[in-house]
């Protein structure tokens, strides 16, 4: 029995011995497995440990990144701040400067109305300003013509290369008042100013058709039945040439001479509509050394030939008379009729050509004689059977010099002393005219006898005076301007129309 029990104990022993070792197994395979999980969970913490390290430290850089990005939002807080305080600043200007705009452009608007009240003003003053001249003109010229005045131009030429002007001051002034407005000139000689005013007074930059505007009226009284006589006046090398004849060749030089004649076949073609038709006669001569010589002969050569006879054409006596009407007649005087400008234009041409020139210090070509240019107008009006008489005078007079500065010798000479003569008579004239004398010596040259119609008669008579602005030349300008003044103030007879209902005489009179 105990053997069956300690065999059973033993039995049951390694049964429990058994069961003990499979719990080891298993303890040991669950150790192994402890051991093995054991290792990854080390492994991974490792991988964790390596893992939280670098966050740790990117951690630290994103700590230090958000500090900053605090301290720049914190600062861009208070610049957000700043920002908004200009803003509202500006809002506040701007509401300023709208306001500000506003009232500035009710200012613009004002002033701008202003601007156009006074814009219209100011044209409003200028159109009374023309017509104020143009009255005052008007005005003038009747006081002239009942008060029988010769009236007077001046003209300034332009300085010429050839005057040889340095670091010279200028001798010539234009008063700018407006009472001498255009009608000034000041001459300045050795410090002291010499004022003068006349008609009308053209500076240097004044065109050939500015001077023109100012007579045209003039020359239309020629159509209307009036003796007309335009005369150029000055020292030698003045520019009376260019002022009456000009260089006809060119439209925009045409001298006063061309554009007068125009101005009568255009005016007289368009009268032709109110039934008036007109018949025109040309002359030309020049007094050359006290004699006439007639321009448009064909029995005369051009130029200086001086083995002409005396009257320069044979068995031509070339003798002046007046009538009882003051008309004047030049005996075997050539009188061309004339239907169109081109007509007159190849007479002029004619009489350039014929006419005396020569050379002087003072002149590359110098006009020797006096020019008078004589177009003649008889007009019919057939429906009113009224005819009137009118004559045109144009005269280039020779110019006034000194021996000494023109350096004549010989002919020149003999040429030069005959016009000093002639010119010296014709002040003799004026001023006799100006004293109001009884005897005015018109027989003293031949062309003042020509001239007697024009400068004691009735005619309009106008007197261009021109000015060389070379300062060497200004003892000569104020000669001149002085003869001008004394001109301007004498008193001829009353321009009379010549108008009539009988029939005229083919052949028409000088006037």
């Amino acid at each position: 029995a105990s053997q069956d029990e300690v065999i059973k104990q033993k039995e049951s022993l390694s049964n429990e011995l058994r069961c003990l070792r499979v719990e080891l197994q298993q303890v040991r395979d669950d150790r192994d497995r402890q051991v093995t999980q054991m290792q990854a969970l080390t492994a991974e913490i490792v991988k964790y440990k390596e893992f939280t390290g670098k966050s740790c430290a990117e951690l630290d850089n994103l700590t230090i990144k958000s500090n900053a990005l605090e301290e720049t939002c914190s600062s861009q807080r208070e610049h957000i701040r700043t920002l908004q305080h200009q803003l509202t600043a500006a809002n506040e200007k701007l509401k300023m400067a709208d306001l500000s705009a506003s009232e500035t452009r009710t200012e613009f608007e004002e002033q701008k109305r202003t601007v156009c009240e006074l814009q219209e003003r100011l044209a409003d003053a200028e159109f009374q300003l023309i017509e104020g001249e143009k009255l005052r003109k008007k005005l003038h010229n009747t006081i002239l013509e009942l008060k029988g005045n010769i009236r007077v131009f001046c003209r300034v030429r332009p300085l010429l290369p050839e005057d040889g002007v340095g670091t010279e001051a200028t001798v010539i002034a234009y008063p700018t008042s407006t009472e001498t407005l255009g009608r000034g000139i000041d001459l300045v000689q050795s410090g002291q100013r010499y004022p003068f005013t006349f008609d009308k007074v053209f500076s240097h930059e004044a065109s050939q058709q500015d001077v023109f505007v100012e007579i045209s009226q003039l020359v239309q009284s020629a159509l209307d039945g009036y003796k007309v006589c335009i005369f150029a006046y000055g020292q030698t090398g003045s520019g009376k040439t260019y002022t009456m004849m000009g260089r006809p060749e060119t439209s925009v030089q045409k001298g006063l001479i061309p554009r007068s004649l125009e101005q009568i076949f255009q005016t007289s073609q368009s009268l032709q509509a109110q039934g008036w038709k007109y018949k025109m006669q040309a002359s030309m001569l020049e007094i050359y050394n006290e004699t006439i010589r007639d321009l448009l002969s064909t029995n005369r050569s051009s130029g200086l030939d001086m083995s002409r006879t005396e009257n320069g054409a044979p068995g031509k006596q070339y003798t002046i008379k007046h009538d009882v009407n003051g008309n004047t007649h030049v005996s075997d005087l050539t009188i061309v009729d004339v239907c169109s400008i081109n007509e007159i234009s190849s007479l002029l041409q004619q009489a350039a050509h014929s006419r005396s020139v020569g050379r002087t210090q003072m002149n590359e070509q110098s006009s020797r004689s006096h020019f008078v240019f004589t177009l003649r107008i008889s007009g019919v009006n057939e429906s009113t059977e009224q005819q009137v008489q009118g004559v045109l005078n144009l005269i280039d007079l020779a110019g006034s010099e000194r021996l000494s500065k023109s350096g004549s010798t010989g002919d020149r000479l003999k040429e030069t002393q005959a016009i000093n003569k002639s010119l010296s008579s014709l002040a003799d004239v004026i001023f006799a005219l100006a004293k109001k004398e009884d005897h005015v010596p018109f027989r003293n040259s031949k062309l003042t006898y020509l001239l007697q119609p024009c400068l004691g008669g009735d005619s309009k008579t106008l007197m261009f005076v021109n000015i060389s602005p070379d300062p060497s030349s200004v003892g000569e300008s104020l000669c001149s301007l002085r003869f001008a003044a004394r001109v301007n103030s004498c008193e001829i007879g009353i321009p009379r129309r010549q108008t009539t209902v009988k029939p005229m005489d083919n052949r028409l009179s000088y006037g």
